[in-house]
């Protein structure tokens, strides 16, 4: 779950821009350094949300020039990262395996949600019993999956069961997020406040018009 305060860190605020991320902005760049994706099954559990955030004053060398769009429109620009030595790891329903996808090879990263809907909290009647009692309280739920776009021109949908990504601003580490199958937020909370990665853009002209732009105008990104 990505619980985000509308009072950013000033590095976060600084990456704020009235920057349309195009999928395809500075395409050609990464077209000429990219790899096609990977293909091979991954052993279960090779994802998880529990990776440890790094230090802000050791530089990530494995880190990738972008932004990264919220759902409240709220855009961090900087060097991006997930868990060092892991690529993308993705699980395609239709072919029943899971996809490696190298970081390197990845122009962009959207949000497709399938399901969203208020559930209601609910406790068991008593001891022994199947009976269930609704309190009348409830929270917001999401379901997600992820479509990489790749280098190639190709592009993976599947879904992604909790991989980290922190962005680095300024020097200021930012994260981490996370990419994950399901969220739900706290009990009479709305899906305005269970703030979501929206997108993730790799592209350098993005982050570098990001980062020069006033913290003043954060309109929502096309």
């Amino acid at each position: 779950m990505i619980l985000i305060r509308k009072t950013l860190p000033v590095a976060a605020a600084a990456a704020c821009a009235a920057v349309a991320l195009a999928a395809g902005d500075n395409l050609q760049y990464w077209l000429d350094r990219a790899a096609p994706a990977a293909s091979q099954p991954a052993e279960s559990g090779t994802t998880s949300a529990a990776a440890t955030a790094p230090a802000a004053t050791q530089p990530r060398d494995d880190a990738w020039p972008g932004a990264i769009e919220l759902s409240d429109g709220t855009i961090l620009a900087g060097m991006i990262h997930t868990t060092r030595d892991q690529p993308w790891t993705v699980y395609v329903e239709a072919e029943k395996r899971w996809r490696l996808i190298p970081p390197l090879a990845v122009l962009s990263i959207t949000a497709v949600v399938r399901e969203e809907s208020y559930e209601q909290e609910w406790r068991w009647a008593g001891m022994g019993r199947s009976e269930k009692v609704y309190t009348g309280r409830r929270y917001p739920f999401r379901r997600f999956e992820w479509t990489f776009r790749l280098a190639d021109g190709s592009e993976i949908t599947g879904v992604v069961k909790g991989q980290p990504i922190w962005v680095d601003s300024g020097g200021a580490v930012l994260g981490p997020f996370v990419l994950h199958e399901r969220d739900k937020g706290p009990l009479g909370s709305r899906f305005e406040e269970l703030i979501y990665i929206k997108r993730v853009i790799v592209s350098r002209r993005a982050m570098e018009q990001a980062l020069s732009t006033q913290p003043a105008s954060c309109p929502t990104a096309d």
